[in-house]
C-alpha cells in the first residue's frame, strides 16, 4: 500500500497480495489495511482498495502451533511448509479473540472521504466485509466472487457443493446491490474508478471538482431531439438514458449500479463541466418504472452519496407510483420507500426537479416534490399528475356507480372523457402547485443557469462539512 495520484489528485491504496497467505491475518497484514485506511482519513484524500482473498481477515492455519524439526531452520521450515502445499504460519497459534472490525473507523472515514473498492478476486470475510463498506465498488466478470464464506465452509456447514462463481459471482451481487458496477476486465474496473472519482472532491471539505467549459458543447445547445423523447401515447415508453445524455454534457453521463434497482436510473453527469447527481425512472423496466424496494435503496443510496460531497442533483420525473402487488407487499416496498423520503427530506444539496410525465401516488408526488422548502422545478407539456393512475382510480373511486350501472362501459367511458378533459398540467399550473411550464430543449440551458448559482451555494464555507448522520453504505 501507499500513495499516488490518480489524474493529478492524492490518493491512498491498499492492494491485497492474494499470493502471501490469501490476504489472511498472519503477518501484521491487517494492521497493515487499518493503518492505509486511517491514513486516507488523516490526510483527507480518497481510499482505493483493491480486494483479492480475506484482506486481512482470520485463517484456522493461524491457530496451528508452528512446528520445527530438529536442527532445521526457521526459514528452511518455512520454505519446506510451502513446497509441501501447508500454510506459513508465525507465533504460537491458539485461539484467539479477533479484534474489533474499525466499525468506527470505517464509519469515519465513509462520512469524510470517498472510498473504492474494486473486486479482482474471490473476495471473502474481512474483505467481504470491506468490499460493502465503500461509497463505490466494481467487479470482474468471471475473476471476482464476493462471499461470507467460501466453498469448503459452506459444503461443511449446509452439506451441499457450491463453486465460487454460483455462490458469489457478478450475476448475485451486481444483482442485489451489494456491488455497484461490473466490469469485463481489470482494466475496465481501473478506468470506472478513476472516473468515479473524478466527479468526487478529495474530502468532505472540499468542493466537487469543475471542469472548464467545453467550446463546442455549449450551455444553450438545444437538441431536437427532446422535442418528441416522450411520445403522445402515456402508456409508450421512452429511453430515459438517451434523455440523460441529451440534457448533460457530451460523454459525461457515468452510471452507477445499472444491474440492480433496475426500476430506477442513478449516476452522475456533468452540466457546463459542473458534477450533478442524476436519479430517474425506467418506463422501459417490465414494472413501468414504478419504485420497487430496490429501486427506493438505490436511490436513498445515491441521494445520501451526493449530499455527502456536496453535488448537486437533477431529478428527471417519469414516476407511477409505487410498484403494488404481493410480490411487492412481501418486498416491504412501502417501508423502502418510507427510508427514500426520509432521505429526500434530509438532503441539504441543491435539487432541480424536472416533471417530464407521470408523477402518481406518494412516490411519483414524491419524486416531484421531494423537500418542503423552496426548490426549482420546470415542467414538460406532457406531464400527468394525480393521486392515482385514472385507468386504475375509475374502478376504485365508481366500484358502487359502475356496479349498479344499466350500461357500466359506459358510464366508465363518460367518467374518463371528463377525466381527459381536465388532465395535463395546466390546472396545476394555475394554481400554482407547479412553478414553470417549459419548452423541453431549453431544459439544459436552465440547468446550467441554475448549476452556477447551485455551487456558489455548495462552496460556502458553512456547507462544506459532514452530514451530521454520516454515511450508510
Amino acid at each position: 500500500g501507499g500513495h499516488g495520484r490518480i489524474d493529478a489528485r492524492e490518493v491512498v491504496v491498499c492492494a491485497d497480495d492474494f499470493t502471501s497467505r490469501g490476504g489472511h491475518a498472519d503477518g501484521s497484514i491487517g494492521a497493515k489495511s487499518t493503518y492505509l485506511d486511517r491514513l486516507s482519513l488523516d490526510l483527507r484524500m480518497p481510499s482505493l482498495r483493491l480486494l483479492d482473498g480475506s484482506s486481512g481477515g482470520g485463517s484456522v492455519a493461524a491457530m496451528v502451533p508452528q512446528q520445527q524439526k530438529s536442527g532445521e531452520s526457521t526459514a528452511e521450515e518455512s520454505s519446506g511448509a510451502i513446497r509441501a502445499g501447508r500454510p506459513r504460519v508465525t507465533g504460537g497459534g491458539g485461539s484467539f479473540l479477533p479484534g474489533h472490525l474499525g466499525s468506527a473507523l470505517y464509519a469515519e472515514q465513509l462520512a469524510t472521504v470517498p472510498v473504492v473498492n474494486l473486486l479482482l478476486g474471490s473476495v471473502v470475510g474481512i474483505g467481504a466485509a470491506k468490499a460493502v463498506l465503500g461509497h463505490f465498488s466494481v467487479m470482474v466478470r468471471d475473476v471476482a466472487q464476493l462471499f461470507v464464506a467460501g466453498p469448503p465452509v459452506v459444503s461443511h456447514a449446509m452439506g451441499y457443493e457450491v463453486t465460487k462463481e454460483e455462490l458469489g459471482g457478478w450475476h448475485i451481487h451486481c444483482a442485489n446491490g451489494a456491488v455497484d458496477n461490473l466490469a469485463e476486465s481489470e482494466l475496465e474496473a481501473f478506468a470506472m474508478a478513476r472516473r468515479f472519482l473524478s466527479y468526487l472532491p478529495a474530502s468532505v471539505y472540499e468542493a466537487p471538482p469543475v471542469l472548464a467549459p467545453d467550446p463546442f458543447d455549449p450551455a444553450d445547445r438545444r437538441d431536437e431531439a427532446l422535442l418528441h423523447i416522450v411520445p403522445r401515447k402515456r402508456t409508450t415508453t421512452f429511453d430515459m438514458r438517451a434523455a440523460i445524455r441529451l440534457l448533460a454534457d457530451r460523454d459525461s453521463f457515468f452510471e452507477i449500479g445499472p444491474l440492480w434497482g433496475t426500476d430506477q436510473i442513478t449516476g452522475f453527469i456533468r452540466m457546463n463541466g459542473h458534477p450533478l447527481g442524476v436519479i430517474a425512472s425506467d418506463s422501459r423496466h417490465i414494472n413501468g418504472g414504478a419504485l420497487t424496494a430496490d429501486g427506493c435503496d438505490k436511490l436513498k443510496r445515491h441521494l445520501d452519496l451526493c449530499d455527502l460531497f456536496h453535488i448537486p442533483v437533477l431529478n428527471l420525473v417519469d414516476n407511477p407510483g409505487f410498484a403494488v402487488g404481493i410480490e411487492h407487499e412481501r418486498a416491504a416496498t412501502i417501508r423502502k420507500g418510507g427510508e427514500w423520503m426520509i432521505a429526500f427530506a434530509q438532503v441539504r444539496i441543491p435539487l432541480f426537479t424536472v416533471i417530464m410525465r407521470r408523477s402518481f401516488g406518494v412516490a411519483g408526488n414524491n419524486y416531484a416534490t421531494p423537500l418542503a422548502r423552496s426548490a426549482m422545478r420546470v415542467v414538460w407539456p406532457a406531464a400527468d399528475v394525480g393521486g392515482i393512475p385514472p385507468e386504475g382510480g375509475i374502478e376504485a373511486a365508481y366500484k358502487r356507480q359502475l356496479a349498479e350501472a344499466a350500461d357500466p362501459a359506459a358510464l366508465r367511458a363518460e367518467i374518463n372523457a371528463r377525466i381527459e378533459s381536465a388532465r395535463g398540467p395546466i390546472g396545476p399550473l394555475n394554481r400554482f402547485q407547479m412553478e414553470e411550464m417549459i419548452d423541453p430543449r431549453d431544459t439544459r440551458r436552465l440547468v446550467c443557469e441554475w448549476v452556477s448559482v447551485a455551487y456558489r451555494l455548495v462552496r460556502q464555507p458553512a456547507s462544506l462539512v459532514s452530514r451530521p448522520q454520516g454515511f450508510r453504505p
